[in-house]
């Protein structure tokens, strides 16, 4: 669990390092030097929340609300992010697996909203059906699982869902250690008239 969590620094902070390139190669020193001071603080709190095999929601969310900020800078605030928790849900109290929600946000972004020239969305919200079970709703309105596919086999650089993997395996040594029943579900939206309108992620976490 610890070799996995320690493989996630690495995979992310590349991936950030990228937009940082993409500002310094148009001379945007304002928007490089604001970028980089949400870079540190992300990466100070990725860092922090590695040496920990839980963290709090909240601390979480605010993870995910600093890294959307910095693709919405590279995105030319063509992508729009919202959290919303559920009235009675305390997020400093319940605790998940840390950076277990980002790559599933980083493959929606990448690969359902990139490709979609006049941007989009991406939603959290938290709920709990149950008393001890806490439900994460990831929503995007992109291209669609099979359109993103589609355009990486003809793209000649293929992005892999390096995240997603490690985040799988990650889920099933959690299951496997705590005799819990952490699962994903995937299901590709449609809009009235059948066409594809984006992809909903349900992780339900036992609390």
């Amino acid at each position: 669990m610890a070799g996995l969590r320690s493989q996630m620094n690495p995979h992310f902070i590349f991936n950030c390092l990228n937009s940082i390139k993409l500002y310094a190669t148009e001379n945007d020193s304002e928007k490089a030097s604001d970028y980089l001071t949400k870079f540190s603080r992300l990466i100070r709190m990725v860092l922090e929340n590695s040496r920990s095999e839980r963290v709090t929601l909240q601390n979480e969310l605010t993870m995910l609300q600093l890294y959307a900020e910095m693709e919405i800078m590279r995105f030319k605030q063509k992508l729009s992010f919202f959290v919303e928790v559920e009235p009675g849900i305390d997020a400093n109290f319940v605790e998940i697996p840390p950076l277990l929600i980002q790559p599933y946000v980083e493959n929606a972004i990448w690969h359902g909203l990139m490709h979609k020239p006049e941007g989009g969305s991406v939603r959290i919200q938290a709920s709990q059906p149950q008393e001890n079970l806490l439900q994460l709703t990831i929503k995007d309105d992109g291209v669609g699982r099979a359109r993103a596919a589609e355009l990486r086999s003809k793209s000649a650089s293929h992005r892999k869902s390096f995240g997603l993997k490690m985040t799988s395996e990650r889920i099933a040594l959690v299951n496997q250690l705590y005799q819990t029943r952490t699962q994903v579900a995937i299901e590709d939206l449609v809009d009235a008239d059948g066409q594809p309108a984006g992809t909903e992620i349900i992780l339900q976490i036992p609390i």
